[in-house]
């Protein structure tokens, strides 16, 4: 009688192993990534506005192509050379760029910072990691182009740099793309953090990668109600159709690692090159680098100016 006991309550121990490792921790982590409302403390940019560097700006609010209200910061350049569209990345909020504004400016450019739905001032109740941000960008685009003459060029980190590289794609308007420590694709990184996740929490380690990565899949495109295959961002950037493209990356940066952005910069074509900076953070390469940052970017923007910003997709 005992040993059957045992041997029940051992049944019972596998079968809620199983339901918590291949049921509820897909589900949930699904839910956090597309559905939960998180803002990470931004303490190095906590309080900062353009004008924290003497610079004028307004507030301005727009729609996305889907409805959803948009908040953002308007920072006009006099005798603007074209505007620069900067998008934040996942969990943070306009501030995150908030800092490049003033380099912007010296160079002439007009700095549009919003926040992605989902996040900071703007509406939206989920996030989906460029599927429906790039209708972000859109807007930001066109909203920069009826306030301003002139190039527009996108610079975004992060989810920002996905999905600005998303946009770039479908715009060929778009004049050249800074894409600073984005991912190649969504089933490909959620891949790589289900790897990096085992090791960060020990009771993480008795949940194996596969097939618990593709469940998270399932149930982010599920909660989300996206196709989660559509955030292709290497299959984006091939069709840049040659225009100027910056990848960027932190040289230590685990969880979107150097070879990402070379990847990136193979599709993207001979316009594209890659600027490493040394350091561990995700998104930190501007902190890290600046000089060498700005040289990159600076160019870029040189390049963007001078052809005024017109290109003609050669494959749509």
């Amino acid at each position: 009688m005992r040993r059957a006991w045992i041997k029940r309550a051992g049944l019972l121990a596998a079968a809620a192993f199983l339901l918590f490792a291949f049921g509820w921790v897909p589900y949930f982590l699904g839910g956090i990534a597309t559905t939960r409302r998180f803002q990470y403390n931004d303490k190095e940019n906590a309080g900062l506005t353009p004008a924290s560097f003497q610079l004028a700006f307004e507030e301005v609010s727009f729609t996305s192509g889907d409805g959803v209200p948009l908040s953002g910061w308007w920072v006009p350049a006099a005798d603007a050379r074209g505007t620069v569209v900067l998008v934040h990345g996942l969990n943070r909020s306009r501030i995150e760029m908030v800092k490049k504004a003033p380099f912007l400016n010296r160079r002439g450019w007009n700095a549009l910072l919003f926040d992605l739905r989902h996040h900071g001032k703007s509406g939206g109740t989920v996030s989906s990691f460029g599927h429906f941000e790039k209708q972000d960008v859109h807007a930001a685009t066109e909203f920069a182009r009826q306030r301003s003459a002139g190039p527009v060029v996108l610079w975004g980190v992060s989810l920002g740099g996905a999905s600005a590289a998303l946009a770039a794609a479908e715009d060929p308007k778009v004049a050249a793309l800074v894409c600073d420590s984005s991912y190649r694709s969504l089933r490909d990184t959620v891949d790589h953090h289900m790897t990096l996740a085992r090791s960060w929490r020990w009771w993480m380690r008795a949940i194996p990668r596969w097939p618990v990565a593709s469940e998270v899949l399932f149930w982010i495109g599920r909660r989300g109600g996206f196709d989660v295959d559509a955030v292709d961002i290497r299959a984006a950037v091939a069709r840049l159709s040659g225009r100027p493209a910056l990848f960027v990356c932190n040289s230590g940066d685990r969880r979107m690692p150097p070879e990402i952005a070379f990847d990136l910069k193979a599709a993207a074509g001979d316009r594209a090159r890659v600027l490493v900076v040394p350091g561990t953070s995700h998104g930190g390469a501007w902190r890290d680098g600046t000089a060498a940052y700005e040289r990159a970017v600076g160019e870029i923007l040189d390049e963007a100016g001078a052809e005024g910003g017109v290109h003609v997709a050669s494959n749509p």
